[in-house]
């Protein structure tokens, strides 16, 4: 048993990875249709949580998580004892915030402890912004997709249910989608993708998607413009320089009939703000059209923590207050603060400070692929306290954690060697034996856990090339692989 688990953690984390848009899809269903709280996600992503939490411990030994597991485990308890002392009902709300909340650091140190035998790709978080895209697109396209907003502002999210989750999802992604568009040579696939993604977020309504797609595209250009300079190569820089304004030209004359820009003027016309400049003059404007309320929601909150007694302000006010569930504040530092006091808070912060603390130590080249990973990261930091739903909802953290599990080198060099016959190689390079492909199903799941994740790859027959071209920039030729062989025995 321990064996086969070993084997196909891999593939179970990538499925768990890929289900993640339907199961969305299936809660926004559940509570737009049906009205239930505790959703078949809630199961699902709980359950996906007890098994890493396993695996790590049981299977790959890391003893080492018992004390992060079980000190965990006491403020969990110190919580629920707080709710069963001081509130007279509610305690499952309180404990589907709790689990939503403690989510994020437990998966991300449970991915860190065994992240050498995590081996996924890029392509498999561009596979899943695709599948939101699409599961959003298609009911948009057909206007049978649920409201963004209920009332006022107009935007559509397709079947599911936060707004805030699944913008979340696609702007800590969208980086992604640029260095995976970086390396295909499929102009016409790049094109349906990139409209795709367009239509999606100008027609969700939100600001956060599109301001990201924005920053994103700004700091793109600056890294090839940069790059460009350094080669001399004038041609390419004439070029770029057309794209972009071509694209900034296109995106002004389509903007005023989007979602996006409807929701803008209706919020300005809210505020009766007739120029843009007057947003910062006043607290109240900036409040209101920068932060969505949030810095109300932050005074409310903040009144109710300090009315709270002690024992409340170190382990949590939690979610309710005289019986009726509270606004979130929706900045996820601040929510985390007060709903699970000063102990929950320097618990959880501990965990991710450290695992950032050894992302610093690792030297890490940078190479367009790795800039669009650092750029992902620090969408994940940033919107986590401008919009909130980042670190404390389970859909979008677990995408999160994934970005930066994949942000470690490997602690070797590591090659695939796709042939009949398995070499013996005993050390330096981290090796993975690959059979021939033949079937397009296979094909696909190679591609999504291989994709140029690899730094050398070998085929033993030419038919293989393009496969191992696919798993590394570097194929090996015959007299190199030798060299290799020689060099690790």
């Amino acid at each position: 048993m321990k064996n086969s688990m070993k084997k196909n953690t891999n593939m179970i984390i990538m499925l768990f990875i890929l289900i993640s848009p339907m199961i969305d899809l299936l809660t926004g269903v559940c509570l737009h249709y049906f009205h239930i709280q505790f959703t078949i996600g809630t199961i699902i992503r709980t359950s996906f949580l007890i098994w890493i939490c396993f695996v790590s411990l049981f299977i790959y030994k890391r003893k080492t998580l018992l004390i992060p597991y079980f000190i965990g485990a006491i403020y969990c308890i110190f919580y629920i004892i707080g709710t069963i002392l001081y509130k007279k009902s509610g305690l499952y709300i309180e404990m589907q915030n709790l689990i939503k909340v403690v989510y994020f650091p437990i998966l991300l140190i449970s991915f860190y402890s065994i992240k050498e035998e995590i081996k996924l790709s890029k392509l498999l978080l561009f596979t899943v912004l695709f599948l939101y895209l699409i599961f959003i697109f298609v009911p948009t396209i057909f206007n049978i997709g649920y409201k963004t907003y209920e009332v006022t502002k107009v935007g559509t999210l397709g079947f599911f249910n936060s707004a805030n989750e699944i913008g979340g999802i696609i702007s800590v992604l969208t980086p992604i989608l640029f260095y995976i568009s970086s390396t295909s040579k499929k102009y016409y696939l790049k094109g349906v993708i990139l409209g795709i993604y367009l239509v999606v977020i100008l027609m969700m309504g939100t600001k956060t998607p599109l301001l990201i797609f924005i920053m994103t595209l700004g700091l793109s250009i600056i890294y090839l413009f940069i790059d460009y300079i350094k080669q001399k190569n004038y041609k390419k820089i004439f070029i770029l320089s057309l794209i972009m304004f071509a694209g900034i030209t296109s995106l002004l004359g389509i903007l005023p009939q989007t979602n996006f820009y409807k929701n803008i003027k209706t919020h300005l016309k809210f505020l009766k703000i007739k120029d843009v400049t007057e947003i910062i003059e006043k607290e109240e404007y900036v409040d209101h059209f920068i932060f969505s309320q949030r810095l109300t929601f932050l005074k409310k909150e903040r009144k109710i923590y300090q009315k709270a007694n002690s024992y409340q302000k170190l382990f949590g006010i939690g979610y309710l207050n005289n019986g009726k569930e509270t606004k979130r504040i929706e900045m996820d530092y601040f929510d985390i603060y007060y709903s699970h006091g000063i102990v929950g808070f320097i618990l959880i912060s501990i965990i991710i400070i450290w695992i950032l603390y050894q992302l610093t130590k690792v030297k890490i080249p940078l190479t367009y692929e790795n800039y669009m990973m650092k750029t992902s990261l620090l969408y994940i930091f940033i919107l986590s306290f401008f919009t909130g739903h980042i670190i404390t909802t389970p859909s979008v953290s677990l995408i999160a954690s994934i970005i930066i599990i994949l942000l470690f080198p490997k602690e070797k060099k590591s090659v695939l060697i796709i042939g009949k016959n398995e070499p013996n190689i005993q050390k330096n390079y981290e090796i993975k034996y690959q059979t021939p492909i033949k079937k397009k199903k296979d094909l696909l799941i190679f591609k999504m856990m291989n994709y140029k994740n690899y730094d050398y790859s070998y085929s033993e027959d030419k038919k293989n090339k393009k496969l191992a071209a696919i798993a590394s920039d570097y194929v090996l030729n015959k007299k190199e692989y030798n060299e290799l062989i020689k060099e690790s025995n």
